[in-house]
């Protein structure tokens, strides 16, 4: 019973320990998550979406992965009046609604925002790179619209490779 298994456990090491690499773990285990500090402070009176200052390239380690995201941040207004203003992380250059966000309000506020979304068919081979950009726009030129606030309240994207 206990004193056998304790035998055989004290001559173990862990060169002796089989590899558990991304080969064998079951679907949906997590293989890699990186965290960036993004979007960067931006604002625009652009009534077309334009980019928010740098992108985020991102590298796959697995091949055949989902990537699931998790984009936190604050988005503005700038003036109290009645407008809307949106924002989209786009993937690869390609926007996807459960990416994107839309915020009216007649207020001078920021709102923190979370895009959370799980992407099984980009088809990604380890080495691929993806790049993230997030987007801005507001519906009255006369109003800006801003991300992140410059106050330190957290804005991050993280990128979660999940096993297929």
């Amino acid at each position: 019973g206990t004193i056998a298994l304790q035998n055989q456990l004290s001559g173990m090491t862990t060169a002796s320990l089989p590899a558990l690499g991304s080969a064998q773990m079951p679907t949906g285990s997590l293989l890699k998550s990186t965290y960036y500090d993004y979007p960067a402070y931006s604002t625009t009176t652009s009534t077309g979406f334009v980019n928010t200052g740098s992108s985020v390239s991102y590298t796959v380690v697995n091949t055949g992965c989902a990537i699931y995201l998790n984009q936190n941040f604050n988005l503005a207004k700038h003036g109290n009046s009645n407008y809307w203003i949106q924002a989209r992380l786009l993937i690869d250059g390609q926007s996807y609604q459960q990416m994107t966000v839309s915020m009216h309000s007649q207020q001078n506020e920021y709102i923190p925002v979370a895009f959370n979304g799980l992407f099984t068919s980009l088809s990604l081979t380890a080495g691929d790179t993806v790049v993230f950009q997030m987007q801005i726009k507001t519906d009255n030129s006369s109003h800006a619209a801003a991300v992140d606030d410059g106050s330190n309240l957290g804005s991050g994207l993280i990128v979660h490779e999940i096993k297929q």
